[in-house]
């Protein structure tokens, strides 16, 4: 697996950055309903690969569905606040003579997942690992400075 660590800004994110989180999940949910209704003759079409994105208060884990896969397969790459995970998934029985699909439900070809990361990273942390089909990225939060606490200073009142 190749991993990457850019230190760019992958989407531009300013005052209106739940807008464009907005934006961005609708846009990944209408490609995965277009994604669905897609025939078997679509197949070299990018797809994005099944996700689970999970937080905590310590770091955020992506675990990607890659079944089939080799390491060197896969790329991952990070920006300062984005995750990118392509590569291509090959179909070992598409070109077989006198062998046809009954039903097929695996996607094969291109794939490119995105996540946004909606806080900074400590991108020399991140970890990623492949087994059992599945890719596992960790991305461990940068510690945020404490509020200071500050005394509140009374008038001395000698009545």
């Amino acid at each position: 697996m190749r991993m990457r660590y850019r230190q760019v800004t992958y989407r531009s994110v300013g005052a209106g950055a739940q807008h464009q989180l907005e934006q961005h999940y609708r846009r990944l949910l209408n490609e995965a309903l277009r994604q669905g209704q897609q025939s078997i003759s679509h197949r070299s079409s990018s797809w994005r690969p099944l996700a689970d994105i999970l937080e905590s208060p310590e770091m955020m884990i992506v675990k990607v569905e890659l079944a089939g896969m080799t390491e060197e397969e896969i790329e991952v790459t990070l920006y300062e606040d984005a995750l990118i995970v392509s590569g291509t998934r090959q179909d070992i029985h598409g070109g077989l003579p006198n062998l046809y699909y009954h039903e097929a439900q695996v996607r094969y070809g291109p794939f490119r997942l995105e996540v946004y990361i909606p806080y900074p990273i400590q991108g020399d942390a991140v970890t990623a690992r492949y087994e059992n089909g599945f890719l596992w990225v960790e991305l461990p939060r940068l510690p945020q400075a404490g509020a200071e606490r500050v005394a509140i200073q009374r008038p001395d009142t000698d009545a």
